[in-house]
């Protein structure tokens, strides 16, 4: 396990397990802002993985989501997992210093170089994507989940706006339908719209939101009881859309319906239908030999 701190945050990450940011820590108040699931996770393991089997090992946090993202599925014959091989699989650890370490990933035809480091009162990642054979295609999550000392007992998303949309894991849509609303409203699968920028843990309740691409890459996720925050960027060139997941007591499995989670995911392809349905769509990064693709996401913490 890697700690990396600054003056204003602290970072835990697993290189064995994704390369994965279990914590995040606002020095300034002492409060842990990234989810957790509300139950240990099965032993981590990496490889082609399922949906039930990727979310039985699934310990919160932050993971880089890739070469997939979402539904699991086969390119050119060659099998993706669920939300991607290098969210599980271990990562090399390059460079490590007490603020920053470099790591890096390789597989289906890509080499990915993520470096995270803390600097004053932000935490920033900048990942870098290369080519390494003729051509790769992938799909790129920043999968960052807010715990309860954001989202309990409520909290106010804000958003600097886009085209909102619920999404169904199996049938989409692949893009904002024509009558998508601008956000805060947001168009349901059954055609009516709900506002959006508010998660109170008092109802019960699971859905799942694209935001289309956004004028600006930024979110605040404000604790209304406490006023504690967190600011992600990023850069949306890279990352034009976001995923919004909530999740209070309505999933069961290993969660049994206890689980509040906010998950707030700056992603390439405005849906989770897979890597396969996004080369369909064109919505997929393709690199050719020796190509790189950049993406960079920072987070602060406020109170």
């Amino acid at each position: 396990m890697i700690v990396l701190r600054s003056s204003g945050v602290l970072a835990r990450l697993d290189p064995l397990h994704g390369g994965e940011i279990l914590d995040l820590v606002d020095l300034e108040t002492g409060r842990q802002l990234l989810g957790r699931p509300p139950f240990p996770s099965l032993e981590p393991r990496s490889g082609t993985l399922d949906e039930e089997t990727w979310t039985d090992r699934y310990r919160g946090g932050w993971q880089t989501v890739t070469p997939n993202a979402g539904n699991d599925c086969t390119v050119s014959g060659e099998r993706h997992g669920f939300h991607g091989a290098a969210s599980t699989a271990p990562w090399q650890v390059l460079e490590l210093q007490n603020s920053a370490a470099t790591l890096r990933w390789q597989g289906h035809g890509l080499e990915v170089t993520r470096e995270v480091s803390a600097r004053d009162d932000v935490l920033s990642v900048e990942t870098e994507w290369r080519a390494v054979g003729d051509r790769a295609a992938f799909l790129a999550v920043e999968h960052l989940v807010a715990g309860l000392e954001l989202i309990s007992p409520a909290a106010t998303i804000r958003l600097p706006g886009g085209r909102a949309f619920e999404l169904s894991e199996t049938t989409g849509p692949v893009r904002a339908p024509a009558s998508a609303p601008n956000w805060p409203d947001v168009l349901l699968l059954d055609d009516t719209t709900e506002q959006a920028d508010r998660i109170s843990l008092d109802l019960a309740g699971s859905r799942f939101v694209a935001v289309e691409a956004l004028p600006a890459g930024w979110y605040e996720v404000v604790n209304d009881l406490t006023g504690q925050g967190l600011r992600v960027e990023w850069d949306v060139a890279a990352l034009p859309h976001l995923w919004i997941w909530r999740e209070v007591r309505a999933s069961g499995g290993r969660w049994r319906g206890q689980a509040e989670l906010l998950g707030l995911e700056p992603a390439s392809v405005p849906h989770s239908l897979g890597l396969e349905r996004a080369l369909a769509e064109r919505q997929a990064i393709v690199l050719a030999a020796g190509e790189r693709f950049v993406s960079q996401v920072s987070a602060r913490p406020f109170a």
